[in-house]
């Protein structure tokens, strides 16, 4: 059988539709599935590297707002494996679900372990941020607060 391209993936492809697009169920091939995430988890991945590495100072734009739009597509993709995962399971699907779901997870680890990450989120927490609006603050303080509770303040021996 013929390797399926990134390219070609129906999990890798824009939605269409109304509310700004819906999945397509009737492509989908539980074969899609790892390729998809393992495509869509290193996008996310290159996107959280260029946000910590972002040469600039921390602004809420180039921190916050750009974490709030990273890993749009592995959101999507997400979202159709939770479907699957409650709704559409089968032998098949199972074994896809216990491989993917440890990588799935690990992305948290590596979000909120990214140190330079962290220090961009703590220069922006501990700043002043007059400029921001109550909704910004909210949302900078839910990051650091999250960063926070999974040890990002911890030192590398407790880490």
């Amino acid at each position: 059988m013929k390797e399926q391209s990134n390219l070609e993936n129906p999990l890798l492809q824009e939605w269409s539709g109304p509310y700004g697009g819906v999945p397509d169920f009737a492509k989908y091939k539980i074969s899609d599935f790892k390729p998809a995430i393992e495509t869509a988890i290193q996008e996310k991945l290159d996107e959280i590297d260029a946000i910590a590495n972002n040469p600039e100072n921390p602004t809420f734009e180039n921190t916050i707002t750009a974490l709030e739009l990273s890993g749009e597509k592995l959101n999507k993709i997400y979202a159709v494996y939770g479907i699957y995962r409650s709704n559409l399971s089968s032998p098949e699907f199972n074994l896809v679900d216990t491989e993917m779901s440890p990588k799935l997870a690990g992305i948290s680890d590596k979000l909120y372990q990214n140190e330079k990450l962290f220090e961009r989120i703590d220069v922006l927490y501990k700043s002043e941020n007059k400029d921001l609006n109550n909704e910004q603050k909210r949302l900078l303080w839910v990051y650091y607060s999250d960063f926070v509770k999974e040890g990002a303040k911890l030192n590398k021996e407790d880490k």
